[in-house]
């Protein structure tokens, strides 16, 4: 009796441990986007002044306005390039 619930014991724990099967996942690679913030130089946040216009004016001042207003915008364009291109440097590729 002794023997044959030894061999009882003994085969359920044989089979029990047989039917565990463990499936191992290979493991999914995250990534994550790395947020850099650079600062910007001072000289590209310097504000410009507006152009008045006064009351009365000629033709000859209006073509001087318009002028200095469109060499302002070229600045300010100029300084919105700069400010795009910060932190826009050649990474190295990562393969």
């Amino acid at each position: 009796m002794k023997t044959s619930v030894l061999t009882l014991l003994f085969l359920t724990l044989l089979l029990t441990a047989c039917g565990n099967t463990k499936i191992i996942e290979k493991p999914v690679p995250v990534y994550i986007d790395k947020v850099e913030y650079v600062p910007v130089p001072y000289d590209l946040t310097i504000k410009r002044n507006k152009t008045t216009i006064p009351d009365t004016i000629t033709y000859g001042e209006a073509l001087e306005l318009w002028s200095i207003d469109r060499a302002t915008i070229d600045t300010l364009n100029g300084q919105m390039e700069a400010v795009e291109s910060l932190g826009q440097e050649e990474l190295p590729d990562s393969e």
